[in-house]
């Protein structure tokens, strides 16, 4: 068997220097780490943020100042009541915006042209449509409404059509009071309507005069001249203003409201339809289908239905519809209201 070595058999002298050695290894290893102490990481420089409100995406009308009146004002309140219906803001200025564009969701811009083809090719991510401005060409971000320009002789070609349906021995007749293409286009077109409904027109009773009639000058008097149904081209506040009585035994037509005056007299209106028209342009537009050419629709307004019944207006409402598809011609020029 072999010895167990004892510590008293190790000599005095390496006893006193091993001995605290092994105490001082053994105290190592059983005293506790200190703990860690946790550092914060350094703070990073903030990033700028963008303190500005988010735009809102708006409409805007461009109207020059020669602009027809009464189309600014319909494609005004068309236009308002679309972008509040969407939550945008709406916008009307005479001129195209500048290069400093914000989030514009439409454009329109109307007659006479403000440049809007050329504007429209410089800003693709602008939507645009033109309305009644000649020779404008859709392109990929550019619609055009009424390519052909404003139609007023088919306004008066649906209003000469009604008035012939209605009209013993076609007696009716339009006088133009001013020389404007406007109200040439109107007056002409409602003789070119009325004649599309009854061919030669010859009535059976004197006063035989050529039906329907083109009157140019004022004071007239309807009566006299065997006249029932007279358009106003354009309609005045008051029978007086152009020159005829109020008591002359017919009945008045024309484009917009009557006055409170003329309302008695008045058998129906016919104007553009630009807000059914701009509904179907926004639909388009607005859903991602593209650019598109839209004619402009025609309605009938401020209809004497104790005059106009619901048949004949109902035969009057087809033609419209034929006009505005392009499936019957007036006959007159829109751009000068003379005879093609």
């Amino acid at each position: 068997m072999r010895p167990t070595a004892n510590l008293h058999l190790i000599p005095r002298y390496l006893a006193a220097v091993l001995l605290p050695m092994m105490l001082s290894v053994s105290g190592c290893q059983l005293r506790p780490q200190p703990a860690a102490i946790p550092t914060s990481p350094a703070p990073s420089p903030a990033l700028p943020t963008d303190t500005r409100p988010p735009q809102t995406p708006g409409v805007i009308m461009v109207a020059p100042d020669e602009a027809p009146a009464s189309l600014a004002q319909q494609v005004e309140a068309a236009l308002q009541s679309l972008a509040s219906s969407a939550e945008m803001e709406f916008v009307r200025q005479a001129a195209l915006p500048d290069d400093e564009l914000n989030a514009i969701a439409l454009l329109v811009a109307l007659p006479p042209d403000p440049g809007l083809q050329a504007w429209a090719q410089a800003h693709p991510e602008v939507t645009t449509a033109g309305i009644g401005i000649p020779g404008l060409q859709t392109a990929q971000n550019l619609s055009v409404v009424a390519p052909d320009g404003l139609r007023y002789d088919q306004l008066g070609f649906a209003l000469g059509y009604l008035a012939a349906l209605l009209t013993p021995e076609y007696r009716i007749g339009a006088l133009a009071r001013d020389a404007s293409p406007q109200s040439l286009s109107l007056a002409r077109g409602f003789v070119a309507g009325g004649t599309y409904y009854c061919g030669l027109c010859r009535p059976l009773h004197p006063p035989y005069l050529s039906y329907p009639a083109l009157l140019d000058s004022a004071p007239i008097d309807p009566a006299a001249a065997g006249i029932s149904a007279l358009l106003l081209a354009p309609a005045p506040a008051a029978a007086a203003e152009a020159g005829i009585s109020a008591e002359a035994g017919f009945v008045l037509m024309g484009m917009g409201e009557p006055s409170a005056q003329l309302e008695p007299l008045w058998l129906a209106s016919a104007d553009f339809d630009v807000a059914g028209t701009l509904a179907l342009l926004w639909e388009a537009t607005q859903t991602g289908a593209g650019s598109v050419s839209l004619p402009l629709g025609i309605r009938l307004h401020s209809v004497d239905t104790l005059r106009v019944s619901p048949g004949r207006l109902a035969l009057t409402e087809r033609l419209i519809a034929e006009l505005v598809a392009g499936r019957v011609d007036t006959g007159i020029d829109p751009a000068t209201g003379q005879p093609r």
